[in-house]
């Protein structure tokens, strides 16, 4: 089985997916141990082209190499803040 290049993926470029139209909605994470599920949340909110995301209380942030694993570059094109807690992000 051979890795799929970018453009069989048909997936944007971070430049394009800057640009491109948002669906209207943040994704708010709130204490969340596990770099890996931050990542997987990064893919997921690229993937329905998300506004952001918003990382509050002891949630890691990027760069960290776990969610750089997981986030599978997504990390890069996706929005993110971080907040003290919930409470103060929305």
């Amino acid at each position: 089985m051979q890795k799929l290049s970018m453009e069989e993926l048909n997936r944007k470029t971070v430049e394009e997916f800057k640009r491109s139209e948002k669906t209207p909605v943040i994704a708010v994470l709130e204490n969340i141990r596990s770099a890996y599920n931050v990542g997987s949340v990064f893919r997921t909110a690229d993937a329905f082209l998300l506004e952001g995301i918003y990382l509050t209380g002891y949630t890691c942030t990027p760069p960290h190499k776990e969610i750089k694993k997981t986030a599978l570059g997504a990390e890069d094109s996706v929005a993110w803040k971080h907040f003290e807690n919930a409470a103060a992000a929305i």
